[in-house]
């Protein structure tokens, strides 16, 4: 046999040992990878979320105005202060459009986990936390100038974020994410579509308004804004802004609706609403809104209560947030 022939033969076993290392480390990656997939998410609490919205709920109407509304601030930073890294609170103004002599104070608040992301990726999740001053839109007429409690308009959505905070805390991200509090977002004027575009009036979403002005530059990946999540029978069809404007966000959050049974979230064209997401959308962010629509029953009026919610309801929603967060 010739020198050459002798080196060929002597090069095969090292190929082959070369080649099984290949093979063994593309299983050890497939493994990984199904590893990853079928693993379990944590575990969210829609009994613990519950509990949150009546806590929220016997503290009083959290209107503008009121001294419930003052201290809350305080209540949502002492909740989240076992698990966020960093809370800040950001007090804003706005001045009333009727009464120029009236100025509501409105205070955000803005909890986050993992300030240095690698990449520095971020991911926003909202909810408003103030109620609306009357019930404008209550069945008994006598009862329309009383506030709303707010279970499910302000605090179904408050309840989903802070069991997400206590998740994010004991299973930390490699990406960073903000829960944003809204404050404001219902003391706008409910307007006939018919009314006189010129008069005054007082917008809604004052609270990520004030938030987007102060910060033009703040850049998450996406945003998702929850609003009346707790409702017994819970619908979120998809928002008209969002799936205009963010549909890769809308196709990731239904994808992960699908994978974990959430039957709440419909396939099919919601409405347009002004919520908290219209700011963002308007600087650039792509953000939905998971929102019940039509709106229920309890919308605006005095029957906004913790009887009217449902556990299950925030089941869906806190799984399906947990699985964008952790699979995707």
């Amino acid at each position: 046999m010739s020198r050459a022939r002798r080196k060929a033969n002597a090069a095969l076993p090292r190929r082959g040992l070369l080649l099984v290392g290949a093979a063994v480390l593309l299983g050890l990656v497939l493994l990984t990878l199904w590893f990853m997939r079928s693993s379990p998410v944590p575990a969210f609490d829609g009994n613990h979320a519950l509990a949150l919205i009546e806590e929220q709920v016997a503290l009083g109407p959290r209107a503008p105005g009121t001294e419930t509304h003052d201290l809350f601030p305080e209540w949502l930073r002492t909740r989240l202060a076992p698990y966020a890294d960093a809370i800040n609170l950001q007090p804003f103004t706005h001045r009333d459009a009727h009464d120029s002599t009236q100025v509501w104070n409105g205070t955000n608040v803005v909890a986050s986990f993992n300030l240095q992301p690698e990449g520095g990726q971020r991911i926003l999740l909202a909810a408003h936390w103030d109620t609306r001053r009357f019930a404008d839109q209550d069945p008994d007429t006598t009862r329309r100038t009383e506030p709303v409690p707010g279970a499910n308009d302000g605090a179904s959505g408050v309840a989903v974020l802070l069991e997400l905070a206590r998740i994010l805390d004991a299973h930390p991200l490699d990406i960073g994410v903000d829960l944003i509090f809204f404050d404001l977002e219902d003391l706008g004027d409910d307007r006939a579509p018919d009314a006189d575009s010129t008069a005054p009036f007082n917008p809604f979403a004052l609270g990520s308004q004030a938030f987007v002005d102060a910060n033009p530059n703040y850049r998450p990946q996406y945003g998702i804004l929850l609003d009346m999540v707790c409702d017994a029978d819970l619908r979120i069809p998809q928002e008209a802004y969002s799936r205009i404007n963010a549909p890769n966000v809308m196709e990731r959050v239904w994808a992960a609706a699908e994978r974990v049974g959430a039957t709440a979230f419909l396939d099919e064209p919601g409405g347009p609403v002004v919520d908290d997401h219209i700011a963002f959308l308007q600087n650039g962010v792509p953000m939905i809104d998971l929102i019940h629509y039509p709106f229920p029953a309890t919308w605006h009026t005095t029957n906004d209560v913790p009887a009217a919610c449902s556990a299950a309801s925030l089941q869906q929603v806190g799984e399906v947030l947990v699985e964008v967060l952790y699979r995707d």
